[in-house]
């Protein structure tokens, strides 16, 4: 993140005002340290409340040492830097001519989710609400949430290009994302409303029409397919009582 943070300096000549979490996941707030390091340990830094919580708390201390884990100690002496500000549904950030609303539409990749819109530019930064040919862990979220927040952030926005947290900006992004999850919920919705298990599941949703279109050009899907039936699957045992 140091070398991110000193390749913005070098390419802009305006210092960061503000700096935003998407969510409480270490990879969108861990770079929060390299940030204050350069430019100030006033610079504020907005998160959702329920983000804010977790990186505080436990889940803060969790993700540190996931990460240490996962780079073979590149990040280790990494320190916490919890968000210092609330940023909530439709709260405004203005910065000289630049417009920024906040977006928040219940759990979606996590519980504490926040969108921001680049209001002028027409641009949404979704964080890992969706993503470019890959799916976000899912263990925090729900597909029904995530479905609920890219409707919605497509009907109040006006956004011509969506930025997601892992992969390149699109026009489509979030119609490309949200036919994946469609076609890999609604197969398991109907299999618990047939009362049948989760295999039966899996069959239906690799053979969904939506899934087929999406899955040969989605990251790491052979290996984690399994696991986003499972989590649909359960979702859908969940709302159908």
């Amino acid at each position: 993140m140091r070398l991110g943070v000193w390749m913005l300096a070098h390419t802009d000549s305006h210092p960061p005002t503000e700096l935003i979490n998407t969510h409480y996941h270490g990879d969108h707030f861990l770079g929060n340290q390299a940030f204050v390091e350069a430019f100030g340990q006033a610079l504020p830094i907005y998160a959702h409340p329920f983000s804010r919580q977790h990186i505080s708390g436990a889940a803060g201390s969790m993700w540190r040492s996931m990460m240490e884990r996962w780079t073979n100690g590149a990040s280790a002496g990494t320190e916490l830097v919890v968000p210092t500000h609330d940023a909530v549904h439709g709260q405004e950030l203005r910065f000289g001519d630049t417009l920024l609303r906040c977006h928040h539409y219940g759990v979606a990749h996590t519980p504490g989710d926040i969108c921001v819109e680049v209001v002028n530019d027409k641009v949404v930064m979704v964080g890992d609400v969706a993503m470019n040919r890959r799916i976000a862990n899912m263990d925090d979220g729900s597909y029904l949430g995530s479905l609920k927040t890219m409707s919605e952030l497509a009907r109040a926005t006006q956004a011509t290009l969506w930025v997601p947290g892992h992969g390149d900006a699109s026009p489509t992004l979030l119609a490309e994302q949200s036919e994946l999850f469609e076609g890999i919920y609604r197969p398991c919705e109907q299999a618990v409303k047939a009362g049948q298990d989760e295999a039966a599941a899996k069959a239906r949703v690799l053979a969904d029409p939506r899934v087929k279109k999406h899955a040969p050009h989605t990251q790491g899907w052979d290996s984690n397919i399994g696991k986003y039936i499972s989590l649909a699957y359960l979702e859908a045992e969940k709302e159908a009582f």
